[in-house]
């Protein structure tokens, strides 16, 4: 009977963590759906570029006020409250944060969307006009989805995962059914307004999801003067996210400042920022995330525990593995940049110069898909051990070097220097932290020489198996035609996808193959992981 109580949380952690990945992995899908189909209906040109640099804008506070750095805030006083003043103290506790947080944002979409409204008056129609014209109508979704985002968080205190992350996939079925059936049929600022108001609708169902959750759970919020005036839980959440909401709002204006100087370069080069910054952290955002959540939890245990000889292996385990999967991902991206944008984007409206474009961003960015990778575990390098003021100390300097690196080098290089800027503050964003890290803590250093010297393996492994995979593209013939109903142009994906899916098979087996004959010891982990999973499959058949 002890034995089945022990094993029932994990059971519990295991079949939540299953089906939120499974959802996750749903909505990260239909979500590349999503931005492939807004490039064939909208383009990649200046309305665009508009759009995007007006959704930027409302999803700044969501990164910050929502899911970001606010709802981190929300699980542990929500988690403390419940263990030690009970459910009705604790919905209490959030609806008090619930309510001064949604008078913050409606009085926030006002100060913004009356302005902004009254600039686009003035200007001549073109990108700006349309990103200034759009954001009022996007403010009243900041608002909705900043709310669904703490709420979330609510729930998870709750152990409800899987239920509130259907927020998300709701989002992208209504953003795709618009597009499909309402957006095409007009062009525009007609057209962009529609897909705004699409958002709207999908902010409002999500919002109704998120509380039929709560209301099911009998922690529904409730409004009252003691809820509204309760001082100490406001002080509380207060005291825990200033600190990163410093970082993170540095953070969001560093994005929101790469999206106003590409607005400045030209017409398509804000959208291809935004198509490219897509497809560069999907791999980051499956990988690179999912290992440093992982290891986040173990760390935290060894610096608990003063383990600091196993936080260093268990951080350089990390490293080894996030630059296993994301630099073999950087060589074959950077050379096939054109051809994955075509496959994923080349469609309708989205015309030849965006495709050109768009794979010049591309290109620069896919460079820095392992330093994106490594950042994400070399900032739980401090949180883990509760240091949260070095990560924002390092931040800030970070994000002034990339915002004057946007401006500097955006005349030489166009959209390609806001990216090598992106990767320029990347590097010395995880060189600092791993440097001072070495420096906290001098007895339990992380080892550079055997770092470099992995790497000396690692590249030419990743690059060799680069010529085999270009002659298989290369040889394989493209001479497949058809065309696509109501879009009025010939599709030629396959022929482009067929070669890079082949090219990539080749890669891969190449790779692992020399990952074992010079000993890379990661090879081995996930071959071995891939075969453990195939034999249980097969016992279970």
């Amino acid at each position: 009977m002890a034995e089945e109580e022990q094993t029932a949380p994990k059971n519990r952690f295991f079949s939540s963590s299953r089906n939120l990945a499974a959802s996750t992995l749903i909505s990260r899908i239909l979500g590349l759906f999503r931005e492939s189909l807004t490039a064939a209906v909208i383009g990649g040109g200046a309305l665009m570029s508009g759009w995007t640099l007006a959704i930027t804008g409302a999803n700044l506070f969501r990164r910050i006020l929502g899911e970001g750095e606010l709802g981190k805030a929300i699980v542990p006083i929500i988690s403390l409250s419940l263990e030690t003043e009970g459910a009705e103290r604790a919905r209490d506790r959030f609806s008090t944060i619930l309510l001064w947080l949604t008078l913050l944002l409606c009085a926030l979409a006002v100060v913004l969307g009356v302005p902004s409204w009254l600039i686009s008056l003035a200007l001549e129609p073109g990108r700006w006009k349309t990103a200034f014209e759009l954001f009022p109508i996007l403010t009243p979704y900041m608002v909705f989805i900043c709310i669904v985002g703490a709420a979330t968080a609510y729930a998870n205190v709750l152990r409800e995962f899987f239920l509130p992350s259907l927020t998300a996939i709701v989002q992208n079925v209504v953003l795709i059914l618009a597009l499909a059936l309402v957006c095409r049929h007009y062009n525009g600022m007609p057209q962009l307004t529609a897909f705004g108001l699409a958002v709207l609708v999908a902010g409002v169902l999500e919002m109704a999801l998120i509380f039929l959750i709560l209301w099911r759970r009998g922690m529904m919020v409730r409004i009252s003067r003691a809820i509204l005036r309760d001082r100490e839980t406001l002080l509380s959440i207060w005291k825990l996210v200033l600190p990163g909401l410093l970082g993170a709002s540095a953070l969001q204006v560093s994005l929101l400042c790469d999206r106003w100087v590409a607005m400045l370069i030209g017409d398509y080069a804000t959208s291809s920022i935004h198509f490219s910054d897509r497809l560069v952290y999907l791999p980051v955002g499956i990988f690179a995330v999912s290992f440093a959540t992982v290891a986040n939890t173990e760390m935290s245990r060894f610096a608990a525990a003063g383990k600091y000889d196993d936080l260093t292996a268990m951080l350089t385990k990390t490293i080894r593995i996030l630059l296993f999967v994301s630099v073999p991902f950087m060589a074959f991206l950077v050379c096939f940049p054109e051809e994955i944008i075509r496959i994923f984007y080349h469609y309708g409206n989205f015309d030849e110069t965006a495709v050109h474009e768009t794979a010049y961003a591309f290109l620069m960015y896919s460079a820095g898909i392992p330093l994106f990778s490594v950042f994400k575990i070399s900032s739980v390098a401090f949180t883990s051990r509760r240091d949260m003021v070095t990560p924002l100390k390092v931040s800030l300097i970070c994000i002034s070097l990339n915002i004057i690196l946007n401006f500097a080098l955006m005349v030489p290089l166009k959209q390609g220097g806001i990216a090598l800027a992106t990767i320029v503050s990347s590097l010395l964003n995880n060189t600092l932290l791993l440097t001072i890290y070495n420096r906290q803590l001098p007895d339990h250093k992380i080892d550079f020489r055997a770092l470099g010297l992995y790497l000396l393996r690692l590249i030419p492994a990743c690059g060799l198996p680069l010529v085999p995979a270009i002659l298989i593209f290369r040889v394989i013939p493209r001479n497949l035609e058809f065309t696509l109903p109501h879009w009025n142009v010939e599709i030629t994906t396959l022929n482009v996808a067929i070669p890079v899916v082949a090219a990539g098979f080749v890669y891969g087996g190449c790779l692992l193959a020399l990952c074992w004959m010079l000993r890379i010891d990661e090879a081995a982990v996930v071959l071995g992981r891939i075969l453990h999973r195939g034999k249980k499959r097969a016992g279970q058949g």
